[in-house]
């Protein structure tokens, strides 16, 4: 887009891509994972902004925009007409802006060089059936048939899982084909050296790119994973680690970084509430080690925040349940007994932890604090959606 100062005008094949990705987003909005934040969206767009070259802004190129999709897979994608959307699991594992600008440059090349329109007019593609509009239609048959994989597809039934499915079931083709498959190693490697050298032209600290890689390798002790997707496979991590170092060593042995851009004050700011949700969706997911560095992350930045406590005591309560030694469960659930009551003292008319309590005490047995904590969780809270459920365990507790 603006290449040579020409100004863009879309095709009529990239303008019926653009207009599939808009009812993309509509379905993607319709499935109740965005997280809504909008100082949130507009820091992440206002980073965003920076990385793309004033050249392709005058040309008339699509205003970017940039949304949160919550789920904790490593995943970003971007639609060909200037969305991009970044999974919470991402996001929390980005520790300053300039990793951040690191994830948003490939993107955001993606979009500017027009990878998804390139990828469709390929020959080679066209040949094996493998078109933009047709990817995810092929895909999911062949998986859905038992078949790992296809000519050309390099999508296994392992990915195919709770995000995948979402995707594949709504018939999001654009959005399965970005976010699960990618665009092909050429084009996948070229997002990454321009994604690096746009960091660099907006100030940015280019040794935070292979940081943040590193960062995306790491899995905490957690032995589960959930969805592999470009940002989570370990093979293409690896190269990308090497990729950046390489060019570290050599194309910016003379680059001052020192002087470039870590990170900023609204980093941190904007950042700390999805990061302490996504910690909420590991501990779901029974990713304590994840759960517990994000959740250590956001105390360090607002220690006196009752959510963060409350999550602590979800986190211990659930690994008391899941432990495989008796001899462990006591300490998790007198440490998620002490997370739920400091939740409670920081803010008494937070009625949540009564609630978490009620469990905690049901899930031991002590009926008479189980009873109270539920008690006091239905007068803070006596509308609450779940009132109905929470009186039922107050009948069991009864008897």
């Amino acid at each position: 887009m603006g290449y040579q100062g020409k100004p863009f005008r879309p095709e009529a094949d990239e303008r019926a891509m653009w207009s599939q990705a808009e009812k993309e987003e509509e379905k993607l909005v319709k499935t109740g994972k965005i997280y809504e934040d909008p100082l949130l969206e507009e820091y992440l767009s206002g980073v965003a902004a920076r990385l793309v070259p004033a050249e392709i802004q005058t040309a008339g190129a699509p205003a970017i925009r940039v949304a949160v999709f919550r789920d904790p897979a490593l995943n970003a994608f971007a639609m060909p007409n200037g969305k991009v959307y970044l999974h919470t699991g991402l996001l929390a594992r980005v520790e300053n802006e300039a990793q951040l600008a690191a994830i948003l440059g490939h993107e955001l090349t993606h979009v500017t060089s027009r990878h998804a329109l390139r990828f469709n007019r390929d020959a080679r593609n066209k040949q094996i059936g493998f078109t933009v509009l047709g990817a995810a239609a092929a895909i999911g048959a062949a998986v859905w048939a038992g078949k790992e994989s296809q000519q050309g597809h390099h999508v296994t039934a392992e990915v195919l899982r709770a995000t995948s499915s979402i995707f594949l079931g709504l018939g999001l083709q654009l959005a399965f084909l970005a976010a699960v498959n990618g665009y092909g190693r050429d084009l996948e490697r070229e997002a990454d050296l321009e994604g690096m050298e746009r960091m660099i032209r907006a100030g940015y600290d280019p040794r935070e790119a292979p940081r943040v890689f590193e960062l995306l390798r790491q899995d905490h002790g957690d032995s589960g994973r959930l969805e592999t997707f470009f940002f989570g496979d370990h093979p293409r991590l690896e190269e990308r680690i090497a990729t950046t170092r390489e060019l570290l060593r050599t194309r910016y042995a003379a680059l001052d970084a020192s002087r470039l851009t870590r990170d900023t004050e609204e980093f941190p700011l904007r950042t700390r509430v999805v990061v302490r949700e996504n910690a909420l969706l590991d501990i779901r997911a029974g990713r304590f080690g994840l759960a517990r560095a994000q959740l250590d992350r956001v105390l360090a930045m607002a220690p006196r925040d009752p959510v963060t406590h409350l999550y602590y005591g979800d986190l211990h309560r659930l690994q008391a349940q899941r432990a495989k030694r008796p001899e462990d469960k006591p300490p998790l659930v007198s440490q998620a007994r002490e997370a739920y009551e400091r939740a409670a003292a920081l803010d008494p008319t937070y009625p949540d932890p009564f609630r978490q309590l009620g469990y905690l005490y049901y899930q031991i047995r002590d009926s008479a604090r189980a009873r109270e904590a539920f008690e006091k969780y239905l007068a803070l809270k006596p509308d609450a959606a779940d009132a109905r459920r929470v009186k039922e365990y107050l009948v069991e507790l009864d008897r």
